[in-house]
């Protein structure tokens, strides 16, 4: 076999995946043709930060509408509720 296909085979094999669960790295399509173990480590940390803020965090994004039509974020909404001043 070439070693074209020896190369591709072994991102298959059980060794593979298992190596990527040692790295603590989920074993997907993000890591297709990243050869060098410092590559696959520097994307997980790009992809785990790029994940965290586009994570849905309640008190910034959540809405919430006053009496008037406003939209206001949930942090607003309770502070101006504090405040008295819905």
């Amino acid at each position: 076999m070439s070693g074209y296909y020896s190369f591709q085979r072994h991102f298959a094999e059980w060794r593979h995946a298992h190596g990527m669960r040692c790295l603590g790295i989920p074993n997907t399509a993000h890591f297709a043709n990243v050869t060098q173990i410092e590559d696959a480590l520097a994307l997980w940390e790009k992809i785990k930060h790029q994940k965290e803020t586009e994570r849905f965090v309640a008190e910034n994004d959540e809405e919430f509408e006053d009496s008037l039509g406003n939209v206001v974020n949930r942090k607003t909404f309770e502070d101006l509720k504090r405040q008295g001043l819905l």
